[in-house]
């Protein structure tokens, strides 16, 4: 009987845990929601240059990832996986609705950027709080579109240096 009110007791817990926890965006950099005004987000491996609406309690933001060369590997020049992310938070860092883009098989062409569109829908709002929005990536850049598929010994890269390149800035998970 002991081993289970222990189980019991775990268990009840880790809900516990659960029911506390939150998706924070306050380690990125954010800023104020403000409609219908071209604005730029930079963050370290890309910038971000959108629009946000509203309307009918949704709100859309469409812009335009710019990947930033001057920090990236000279050398991986096409994206195999990139998944960008837009947060709209409150002013604490606290999400309030997130939305996801995942794309694939690209060239990381610094020219032309990277075209998106988010749809946030918060399931509450509070009136008094102020909006901020920020985004998140993602991201796998290769030297060319088939190198992944190649045999291992053929993929080596040389002179010790790493063939692929991960990156990553998103949200975050708190208890």
């Amino acid at each position: 009987m002991r081993p289970t009110l222990f189980r019991v007791s775990v268990l009840l817990f880790l809900l516990a845990m659960l029911g506390c926890s939150y998706t924070s965006v306050g380690h990125l950099q954010r800023q104020p929601w403000i409609l219908n005004t071209e604005q730029g987000l930079e963050m370290r491996f890309w910038n971000f240059l959108y629009i946000a609406e509203s309307s009918e309690g949704k709100y859309r933001i469409t812009g335009l990832a710019m990947p930033r060369a001057e920090n990236l590997p000279e050398n991986l020049n096409w994206i195999n996986d990139l998944r960008l992310a837009a947060y709209l938070s409150d002013d604490q860092g606290r999400v309030l609705a997130q939305d996801l883009q995942v794309l694939s098989g690209l060239p990381l062409d610094p020219g032309q950027g990277v075209p998106f569109t988010f749809t946030l829908r918060p399931d509450r709002l509070n009136r008094s709080a102020s909006l901020q929005i920020t985004f998140g990536y993602n991201m796998t850049l290769t030297p060319h579109e088939h190198y992944l598929q190649q045999d291992s010994a053929v993929a080596e890269p040389s002179e010790g240096r790493s063939a692929v390149f991960f990156a990553h800035e998103g949200a975050l998970t708190k208890i």
